[in-house]
């Protein structure tokens, strides 16, 4: 019986890995839900918690101490942060979390990343500047997954799953909330006419990628593993559904990713004086940015294939959103 340790369980990827787990009659594992708040917690759920920061040095002890295998889901996603808020919230917690797992004897760690890694890390993105200028939570995602490869010879498995464009139940910040209602603007333009792939993932998915990573056989010490949806839509693709299906506005001009990093930080400058989200920042073009990613790696390896299609996946989340979200969604915590 392995003890499998999911932070920030009370999340959107936190609760499908329960889900995921909790479904599964075949397996033989404990799981332990570690957040912060339970009552946030899904209500279905009976099992082990272990409720804590980890931002305590004494709490990622007590967890390290429990752990075999860890899934960390916990963030701290500021799409207009600051990077003083993301090294204390985020970098130096999960940094402190992996020195003491790896002290205290995991055998496993799963780290949750996404596929805007790709492009970041083959030096493939339309800026020239600093990545903690453009987005200060994925300066500190880089600076874990470089940590975390450091680290893969001292005994302890690791895995980084790049993971796509959350959708779905149960959702929090993530592309729909964030863009849907900057359409209704009609100010939001195509980047590039729309033709970089917008790789959707049900979370359904990301449970079931998040439960395959914990309990396959590996050949390796440290993989990077990318996981999207069933199928890989454009851009193109999705905004043209959300209009035919939902009516959304489609975009009515279009500009180079170039002038859309240069337009999004003078948006951002201008609403330090502002009240409110800027229409736009470099974050959110930094996710559109094209990943070339695919299941091939994750199917050789885990043995994943997918199950939802992105229009689906869309569809419940739009069916949530419309009940529960009454106006946007705030760009930080």
């Amino acid at each position: 019986m392995k003890n499998i340790i999911i932070t920030g369980a009370n999340g959107f990827v936190g609760s499908h890995i329960l889900e995921s787990f909790t479904k599964s009659t075949t397996l033989h594992t404990s799981i332990i839900a570690a957040c912060r708040t339970p009552s946030k917690l899904p209500k279905w759920y009976k099992g082990e918690t272990c409720i804590g920061d980890l931002s305590s040095i004494e709490y990622i002890e007590k967890l390290t101490y429990k752990a075999d295998i860890i899934c960390h889901t916990a963030a701290w996603a500021e799409m207009n942060g600051t990077l003083e808020n993301s090294k204390k919230y985020f970098l130096n917690p999960t940094i402190t979390l992996i020195k003491t797992a790896l002290k205290n004897g995991v055998k496993r760690f799963i780290f949750l990343s996404a596929i805007t890694s790709r492009p970041i890390l083959q030096n493939k993105i339309h800026s020239n500047r600093k990545l903690e200028k453009i987005w200060p939570h994925y300066d500190s995602i880089i600076k874990i997954e470089n940590y975390l490869k450091e680290s893969c010879n001292q005994g302890m498995e690791i895995i980084i799953l790049h993971i796509g464009f959350f959708t779905g139940k149960n959702y929090s910040l993530g592309i729909l909330p964030i863009l849907l209602p900057r359409l209704k603007t009609h100010l939001v333009p195509w980047i590039k006419h729309g033709k970089t792939s917008l790789p959707l993932i049900n979370g359904k998915d990301i449970g079931l990628a998040f439960r395959l990573a914990a309990t396959v056989k590996l050949k390796e010490s440290f993989y990077r593993i990318d996981i999207i949806g069933k199928e890989k839509p454009l851009l193109k693709d999705v905004l043209e559904y959300l209009h035919s299906t939902y009516n959304y506005p489609l975009p009515h001009f279009n500009v180079s990713f170039p002038f859309a990093y240069t337009f999004a930080r003078l948006m951002q400058y201008i609403h330090k004086f502002i009240p409110g989200d800027p229409l736009l920042v470099p974050a959110i073009v930094l996710l559109l940015e094209e990943s070339n990613v695919n299941n091939s790696k994750a199917g050789q390896i885990l043995g994943y294939r997918p199950t939802v299609h992105w229009k689906d996946s869309i569809d419940i989340q739009l069916d949530e959103m419309n009940k529960k979200q009454t106006k946007a969604m705030k760009m930080n915590k």
